[in-house]
């Protein structure tokens, strides 16, 4: 009889473990890129043109990239994957009015 009010908790604890788990990973930002972007990647615009270099990966799959020496928040929306490159869909411009 003392084993089930024992082990219930661990099996009840174990059911919700994968469920909770597929929340934290099935952001909207993170299904939209075949893969994440990366620290110290090259970023660009959609011309192909350097913008600058991504200097953190933020949660929300947006990043934070050095542009003209200035630190600019780049969303995740205006980001994709080209031919295996980082391309944003801002100009240089308007990515320097991210702040």
């Amino acid at each position: 009889m003392r084993f089930h009010f024992v082990i219930a908790p661990f099996i009840l604890a174990a059911a919700t473990v994968p469920a909770v788990a597929a929340q934290a990973t099935d952001t909207p930002a993170a299904s939209a890129l075949p893969r994440a972007p990366v620290e110290g990647e090259v970023l660009r615009d959609a011309k192909a043109r350097i913008l600058g270099k991504v200097y953190k990966v933020q949660p929300s799959g947006g990043v934070l990239a050095i542009v003209n020496r200035q630190t600019v928040r780049i969303p995740a929306d205006t980001l994709s994957i080209v031919d295996g490159k980082l391309v944003t869909s801002l100009t240089k411009s308007e990515a320097l009015k991210q702040k």
